[in-house]
């Protein structure tokens, strides 16, 4: 597999993993109501989605 694809996967580990701690963090917080839990979640993957695109956009 050439280095330029596994520094893509890697980036995409890195940002899903980010992306995983940031759900942890509103999944855990009693204080946010769960449509505005819900709000955040499509955030996220919205950013998600974004950020995949970039980063493999960015290997060609």
């Amino acid at each position: 597999m050439p280095w330029q694809r596994i520094e893509t996967l890697g980036t995409i580990a890195t940002i899903e993993h980010i992306i995983r701690k940031f759900r942890e963090l509103i999944d855990t917080d009693s204080s946010i109501p769960p449509e505005l839990r819900r709000a955040l979640h499509e955030t996220l993957d919205g950013h998600l989605l974004e950020a995949k695109r970039r980063v493999l956009l960015r290997e060609h």
